[in-house]
């Protein structure tokens, strides 16, 4: 397992929990994120949502930063996931 977990700065209430994970050969623990949550923070901190949803694309998605890099996790019901396909 994971000796550290990584944290995104400042979005504790987004928090949703650890996923287990494959990565190679290895399991890894990861935190998973509630991608609509973080955006409300960043809202409420100021931003347009057009501006939270591409800091949330470059900054914490788009950033690797190792095998415990948090997860972003985007909730949608099973009619939004069917839309999608």
């Amino acid at each position: 397992m994971n000796e550290e977990l990584l944290k995104i700065d400042g979005m504790d209430k987004a928090l949703l929990g650890i996923c287990m994970t494959w990565n190679g050969h290895m399991l890894v623990e990861r935190l998973v994120y509630n991608g609509r949550v973080i955006t409300e923070i960043l809202i409420e901190n100021g931003m347009s949502e057009e501006d939270a949803q591409e800091y949330i694309d470059f900054n914490i998605v788009g950033a690797y930063v190792g095998d415990s890099t948090p997860i972003v996790m985007w909730p949608a019901t099973v009619e939004e996931l069917d839309e999608r396909s």
